[in-house]
């Protein structure tokens, strides 16, 4: 082969990898950056340095965070939407509180989003959709969660993350394909439900709290609300999340 012929073969598989490092990056800012951590800044109000950690008392979670199925159902069917809800329907008569600036459809039902209490995950089989009792019940339990954080000495400015919400009858449906042990009659369907992870945080850029601290400051939480007859709560280990129904 002429020296001219390897020459160009060199330049067109230089070529040809920069393309490919350029696809690679484009996808992963499409996916919503590079694979590190996101981080966002905040100022030195966030955090009391006189304030100081402290170990958490040991708990069995799992044991405590054990309400049956057939006690949130029933409590979801209480406090829920009854008639059954498509991706359609929960947009109906969508309009804007004057006084929350919530959006509210036609059934009453309040959407949820992210905000400065917690971070509403990308929802494949759900829709972020809740009655308004579950929607004040998400808020208060990121709001303690911050207050928590903030008497420990680190920053208020972690959330917790949402991870379903309401599922539609399409979406159970479509997970009833991929998983045999899909209820139809299942609580996220009255808009009542909702998981929040126990495994990941949205954190901020200055004094972060591990995730174990993280961890323990939100069962915590979830307990004292559990405990005030807010909510029953199942301690869901497949799934790693807590499964949450407001009473």
């Amino acid at each position: 082969m002429k020296k001219e012929q390897l020459k160009a073969i060199f330049h067109l598989t230089v070529v040809a990898l920069i393309f490919v490092g350029l696809i690679i990056c484009a996808v992963q800012v499409f996916r919503g950056g590079s694979g590190r951590e996101k981080r966002r800044k905040t100022d030195k109000n966030a955090w009391n340095d006189s304030y100081h950690d402290h170990r958490e008392p040991m708990r069995d979670w799992p044991g405590l965070f054990n309400d049956l199925q057939e006690t949130q159902l029933q409590a979801a069917m209480k406090n829920g939407i009854r008639e059954g809800l498509t991706r359609e329907n929960v947009e109906e008569g969508v309009e804007t509180d004057k006084t929350t600036g919530q959006q509210v459809n036609k059934r009453g039902m309040v959407r949820i989003a992210t905000n400065e209490h917690y971070v509403v995950d990308r929802l494949t089989h759900s829709v972020p959709w809740l009655v308004p009792k579950a929607a004040t019940l998400v808020d208060d339990i990121g709001r303690a969660f911050q207050d928590s954080l903030y008497r420990r000495g680190y920053n208020r400015h972690h959330r917790i993350i949402v991870t379903s919400v309401t599922r539609t009858k399409d979406d159970v449906k479509r997970l009833s394909q991929q998983n045999v042990n899909a209820t139809e009659n299942s609580c996220h369907c009255y808009g009542t439900t909702v998981d929040i992870t126990y495994t990941r945080y949205d954190k901020p850029e200055e004094h972060v709290a591990r995730d174990e601290k993280l961890r323990e400051l939100l069962m915590m939480c979830v307990y004292d609300l559990q405990r005030q007859k807010r909510c029953y709560v199942k301690y869901e280990r497949k799934q790693a999340c807590l499964h949450i129904t407001v009473r």
